[in-house]
């Protein structure tokens, strides 16, 4: 649910719309930000092991859902020198902002099923750091929307109109 509070972080709290539009199975550990003029969220969805991206205008109503974020059996993960990273659980999506977009997204990984990782072993949970062009991002989602929005019909006027 997406809430608000008027009178600072330790509220109360008022419930003022749903956070994800409806389809998405088993959703945890959303981030939420604000770049380019609209409100984005990447939430994992733990039963099907990828995360998806909404967007809002406003932030609480009309989520969108843009597709998938990330998808860890996916090569995706490459460095420079063109190595490629595989994870078996990718999750916990932060993100950090400069200048108004997203320059980095940080993702907790780990290499084997939860249950197969044993304390002192070398497949403990790591936090990676990925580069993002998030400048390049919000202008290309922009076009987007300015197609969809141009393709959509007219509303219809209201009866009695």
């Amino acid at each position: 649910m997406i809430s608000k509070a008027s009178d600072g972080i330790c509220g109360p709290y008022q419930q003022v719309g749903p956070a994800y539009p409806s389809g998405i199975p088993n959703l945890e550990d959303p981030v939420v930000w604000h770049s380019g003029g609209l409100y984005h969220i990447v939430v994992n969805s733990w039963s099907t092991r990828v995360a998806y991206h909404l967007t809002s205008k406003d932030g609480r109503t009309n989520w969108v859902n843009r597709g998938l974020a990330y998808d860890p059996r996916k090569n995706f993960l490459r460095y420079t020198d063109g190595t490629i990273n595989h994870w078996d659980k990718l999750e916990r999506p932060g993100v950090l902002l400069e200048n108004g977009h997203v320059k980095y997204f940080t993702l907790a990984a780990l290499d084997v099923e939860k249950n197969e990782e044993r304390g002192n072993d070398t497949h403990g949970s790591k936090v990676l750091v990925i580069p993002f062009d998030g400048e390049a991002f919000d202008r290309d989602l922009a076009k987007i929307i300015a197609a969809e929005e141009a393709a959509a019909p007219a509303a219809l006027p209201k009866q009695g109109q």
